[in-house]
């Protein structure tokens, strides 16, 4: 059984006799002997029973329940990679499906040109060794081509999807490029939020509600079929340009966050601020993480050091043997900074850290909650999860409260965030109402923040799935326009 054993008594029918035993000498001498032979029969048994199922609990395979999870800020593509997982998919086939169909219709957050930042780990066969993380780009790679004069190089998204495939992935990868392809010629919907991206950067033919097609990305996709992960790893020196490193945690409170990514490593620094002491209310907890991210931004200021910035595309996976993977991808601006590659890619050459920010918390419990997250930045991540895990740590002593901490989960997410401005000023996203406050309460206590008239899109999205015990709960933010897909 994935994740966690458990047996419920689905049909229990209760045998009595009808007909006791009554006094008489056959019944005294009965008594005496046949009883006491019956239960030895029945301890016997019972010991039996108990020797082999704790030998199969310990030493035996699991029972795999059909089960898993794409979350992402695209409908198309969480249902991408949900369909890899229903096909025999891994957790990494599923994120290349997934990234490569954000790549296409997301082209204002991320591009096969992205940098990024993954979480990865095989929870179940590897709990005791903790989770991997794996990154590649941003300013650190920038810079090492600049001084090695690399002028031509391959796109990093493609590459670093190219060396977890080659190491990690079971599907083949013509079968994960081509629904990105399939997508680029058939042509997406232009949403708003890019729209309004495309507006800012001068660019056209993005009018919001139209159907794009990038034939272009999609001829040089498919150059790209006819050759394995491995074989394209080899010309592209991926073992290079990817970095991995094990993974490390930060307690908060009962949570432990596994983090990725500057972003990442604020957001886990914020949580633990928020949760530790234990807070009054979720409102007290939320206004401790909004002060360790303005005073995280403050001191980089004071020490003249970059905060990290631009867009970004999260996405979390669940697969069905219990491998979990947060992976956010992004750019230093919307579509890319540097120029176009034959109509197919535009690089992206970011000068500063990248607020990507995926996370993996777990509490601990053996089967307790567990949280994979694609999130798009730190204060989405600090923010959007302070809610989820101050009810959830009552749902882990409590299980009657499973369901409150499932619902705060989502209702986390959603809630109004505060919003760190470039002038140092703290403000509140409009049209969203207060952020996590006590029952009953209109606003959070202490010092209001001012709501904003308006905020640029795209605003940073959460996607998230949930995992306690065999149960899933996935959530996509609205703020990222998408839905997620189970199982």
């Amino acid at each position: 059984m994935a994740g966690c054993e458990t047996h419920n008594a689905t049909g229990v029918v209760e045998l009595r006799e009808d007909a006791p035993l009554t006094a008489s000498a056959t019944s005294a001498r009965l008594c005496a002997d046949g009883p006491r032979a019956i239960v030895g029969a029945f301890a016997a048994l019972t010991a039996a029973v108990t020797v082999a199922l704790l030998t199969q609990i310990y030493y035996g395979d699991y029972e795999v329940v059909p089960h898993g999870s794409v979350s992402s800020s695209a409908a198309s593509c969480s249902r991408a990679g949900a369909a890899t997982l229903l096909a025999g998919g891994r957790a990494v086939d599923a994120a290349i499906a997934a990234a490569l169909c954000l790549a296409v219709l997301a082209p204002h957050r991320t591009s096969l040109d992205a940098s990024g930042s993954l979480v990865y780990w095989e929870y179940r066969s590897s709990r005791g060794q903790g989770a991997t993380v794996v990154e590649w780009g941003g300013p650190e790679e920038e810079q090492a081509d600049h001084e090695t004069n690399v002028t031509d190089r391959p796109p990093r998204l493609l590459m670093a999807l190219s060396a977890l495939h080659d190491r990690l992935g079971s599907k083949p990868w013509t079968e994960l490029v081509q629904p990105a392809i399939d997508l680029a010629r058939e042509g997406y919907v232009v949403s708003e939020s890019m729209s309004a991206a495309a507006s800012a950067r001068d660019l056209l033919g993005f009018t919001t509600g139209a159907t794009r097609t990038e034939s272009a990305l999609a001829d040089y996709l498919h150059t790209l079929v006819h050759n394995t992960s491995k074989e394209l790893c080899s010309l592209w020196s991926c073992s290079s340009r990817v970095r991995w490193r094990p993974g490390s945690f930060v307690s908060a409170g009962s949570w432990r966050v596994w983090s990725a990514g500057p972003g990442g490593e604020e957001a886990a620094a914020a949580l633990r601020q928020a949760l530790e002491p234990t807070p009054a209310d979720t409102g007290n907890a939320f206004r401790r993480v909004v002060q360790s991210l303005l005073e995280q931004k403050q001191s980089k200021s004071a020490a003249s050091q970059p905060t990290p910035g631009g867009v970004a595309s999260g996405l979390a996976i669940v697969d069905p043997l219990d491998t979990y993977l947060a992976l956010v991808t992004g750019l230093s601006v919307p579509f890319g900074s540097g120029p176009s590659v034959g109509g197919a890619w535009t690089k992206d050459e970011p000068t500063a850290p990248l607020d990507l920010s995926p996370a993996i918390i777990t509490d601990d419990h053996v089967c307790g909650t567990r949280y994979i997250i694609g999130a798009e930045s730190s204060a989405a991540l600090a923010e959007g999860a302070v809610g989820a895990l101050v009810e959830g740590a009552a749902a882990a002593v409590d299980s009657a409260e499973s369901a409150q901490g499932a619902a705060a989960a989502v209702d986390s997410v959603e809630s109004a965030r505060a919003v760190l401005l470039p002038t140092g000023e703290v403000v509140l996203e409009p049209g969203r109402g207060v952020p996590l406050a006590p029952p009953g309460a209109t606003a959070v206590p202490g010092p209001s923040y001012p709501i904003a008239s308006e905020l640029p899109l795209p605003q940073p999205a959460l996607n998230f799935v949930q995992q306690r015990g065999d149960a899933l709960l996935s959530h996509a933010d609205s703020r990222g326009g998408g839905l997620a897909s189970r199982f």
